[in-house]
């Protein structure tokens, strides 16, 4: 006989303890049941399981953000026309389609539209964030040093590795940030003893500062006129103590920015794409990610790993739903069986979380980062 599916309150201990193993392996069996029996459903008919996933979506902060009426940038105005509703069941397919089309065009013609106000916005803000005073386009050069007497020489070194076309020079305790920022901004002359070429300006000025001998804070000014942007960091893992770790190549590597929505965001990503070179080398399959979730901006970097697949593993699109599933195979079907892609993690590993942005060099604050900000943990900033 099953027992009860009631927790027992009984006075005896031993009693109450069995009887609760029974009610929870009860259950446990009943759910179990219940799961199987959907299972065989689903495969005979697909389409309960479409259904089911398409209703049972989980209720994320991330899908209960709450956009800040603030900071939603540049304000659009759609024209509706004033037609008469259609009753989409005496459509015919190509009508439906027309329609759809339609939608799909308007609806990429409005993001453009607001990609473009705001690029021209933040292209006022901030005029060489992106650009060269004189309109061209900036090869980027990235200085890297540390604090005043600071332990942060081989984090900073591993940074060197990190940012194409840059190097560390370390801190000298005569010259602040302001000095340092002036100085790398400005070309050198050509020395006619010595024969050296003239140095070319650095677009980029990175500061790391150190607490207990960790990473602590990194400033990243955009030079030579700003802004300015200074995040946290948490979480630095150095290159040597990643497990089974690879190591980096002299290639530009592939940059991946993800989850940067608002305005404050794409400015944060747009720093960060003038200090890599558009001009990716996809034969070292290299690639760095700045993943923005929670206003915490994780960055990682790996490389694509290519290998035969094993015996037991399946093959590429294996579970997706496709239309024609007899449809003859493309060469490019052919060319990636066998094949699995992995990636190897290179390193190193750290989380920013933006503090402060100013206008230029020590300047306006743009933007900066209080404690009451994340009372409703439903709103982001990035």
């Amino acid at each position: 006989m099953a027992p009860e599916l009631t927790y027992s309150k009984s006075r005896n201990k031993i009693r109450r303890q069995e009887h609760n193993v029974r009610v929870k392996s009860a259950l446990s069996s009943e759910k179990r049941d219940m799961r199987l029996k959907r299972k065989r459903a689903e495969d005979k008919a697909p389409e309960l399981r479409r259904k089911r996933l398409a209703e049972n979506i989980p209720s994320t902060i991330e899908r209960m953000r709450v956009f800040d009426e603030k900071r939603t940038g540049p304000v659009i105005t759609i024209s509706k026309k004033d037609d008469e509703p259609i009753d989409p069941t005496k459509l015919t397919d190509e009508q439906k389609a027309a329609i759809a089309a339609a939608e799909q065009k308007e609806r990429e013609e409005l993001e453009a539209r607001k990609q473009k106000s705001l690029e021209e916005e933040q292209s006022l803000l901030f005029p060489t964030l992106q650009k060269n005073p004189d309109g061209s386009y900036r090869m980027p050069k990235v200085l890297i040093t540390t604090s005043r007497f600071s332990h942060m020489h081989k984090p900073a070194e591993e940074l060197t590795a990190v940012f194409p076309n840059s190097q560390y020079i370390p801190r000298s305790k005569n010259l602040s940030i302001f000095d340092i920022a002036k100085i790398a901004a400005n070309p050198t002359t050509p020395d006619e003893k010595s024969g050296d070429k003239p140095r070319d300006p650095y677009t980029h000025l990175v500061v790391i500062n150190d607490h207990h001998k960790k990473p602590q804070a990194l400033t990243i000014v955009v030079l030579p006129e700003g802004p300015t942007f200074h995040f946290s960091v948490s979480n630095f893992v150095p290159r040597k103590k990643i497990s089974n770790h690879g190591n980096p190549t002299d290639h530009m590597p592939e940059l991946n920015l993800h989850g940067f929505s608002t305005p404050l965001g794409k400015t944060v990503s747009s720093m960060f794409s003038s200090m890599f070179p558009q001009a990716p080398e996809y034969q070292g399959r290299q690639v760095v990610t700045l993943h923005n979730q929670r206003d915490f901006i994780f960055f990682r970097r790996h490389r694509y790993v290519f290998r035969e697949s094993k015996g037991k593993e399946k093959a590429v699109g294996y579970g997706l739903d496709t239309e024609d599933k007899n449809k003859d195979k493309t060469p490019m079907d052919i060319a990636v069986e066998g094949i699995k892609v992995g990636l190897q993690e290179i390193g190193p590993q750290l989380t920013l979380k933006l503090r402060r942005l100013e206008r230029g060099l020590k300047e306006e604050v743009e933007w900066e980062w209080k404690g009451q900000m994340d009372k409703d943990r439903k709103k982001f900033q990035l």
